[in-house]
């Protein structure tokens, strides 16, 4: 990252929210205060565009600051400004691997599969190590249950960066969706200790935790992913039903209220909340 853009990111009070587990990369972030700054979910992509924006109007061809931008327009939700942004940097600096990887997860989230692909394959054939591109490549594979190809994928991540959290957490994924759940909860475990505070992993953990009897675990997986996620009205159903489980119909009620005051349409918290002798929602 050029020291304009670091000035100018610190001035504006600018930080890119990553859009998934496996984060839109830039390039020069190595120190993990940087990390948080580019991961902060807190700040309006909005601030950071503006400020952006400002340094490429002196500056048009500084590649770092497209890949920046592409990055918080990608967060702002605009997959094709941020397409626009990736392929810029591209041009003017084709060994780009970071901006390769960024541009395949936006067409990844649009389900552009085939240029997800293209994009990921080309970041690794600049830079054969990139940890992050084998998690996106894996993700597209694991999206069209191409399962064998994304657990390569993913075990070859873990393999080059093994304090990641985002391949353990897709292999569990993986795991899952092929009913086997003791291998899903050795990744999610993972996953889950690196980043405690996350609450898909500690959703997707619970699950498999449901899968297995284990209602306390799940209930409290389920309360961890409600609390650590916005209006999260799946995770505050699934924990009323672990606490069916757990014969705690008072507890249940209690989560099932939450899942309804969050979402009024939820039917699995709505016929809970009568099976436990709520309030009929």
């Amino acid at each position: 990252m050029t020291g304009t853009i670091k000035r100018a990111l610190t001035a504006g009070g600018v930080c890119l929210a990553a859009l998934s587990l496996a984060a839109c990369e830039t390039p020069g972030v190595s120190d993990q205060r940087a990390a948080d700054r580019l991961n902060n979910p807190q700040v309006d992509p909005r601030n950071n565009i503006a400020s952006i924006s400002q340094v490429l109007a002196k500056n048009p061809r500084d590649a770092s600051a497209l890949n920046l931008r592409g990055t918080a327009y990608g967060q702002a939700g605009d997959g094709e400004r941020a397409i626009a942004d990736f392929s810029a940097a591209i041009q003017i600096n084709p060994q780009f691997y970071q901006a390769y990887n960024n541009r395949a997860l936006i067409h990844l989230k649009m389900g552009r599969y085939d240029a997800a692909l293209a994009d990921y394959n080309q970041a690794l054939a600049i830079k054969p190590d990139y940890a992050g591109a084998y998690v996106g490549r894996g993700n597209v594979y694991k999206d069209q249950r191409n399962y064998p190809l994304a657990v390569a994928d993913f075990s070859k991540a873990i393999e080059l960066k093994p304090d990641d959290p985002a391949p353990y957490y897709s292999r569990g994924l993986i795991h899952q969706a092929m009913n086997d759940h003791r291998n899903a909860l050795d990744d999610l475990n993972v996953a889950v200790n690196y980043r405690p505070d996350a609450p898909d992993p500690h959703f997707a953990r619970g699950q498999s935790y449901m899968v297995m009897q284990d209602y306390k675990k799940a209930f409290e997986d389920f309360q961890v992913a409600g609390t650590n996620k916005v209006n999260n009205y799946e995770a505050w159903a699934a924990a009323g039903q672990a606490a069916e489980g757990m014969g705690d119909r008072k507890e249940a009620a209690v989560a099932y209220k939450r899942a309804l005051q969050i979402n009024r349409e939820s039917r699995v918290a709505s016929e809970g909340l009568r099976r436990v002798g709520g309030e009929d929602a």
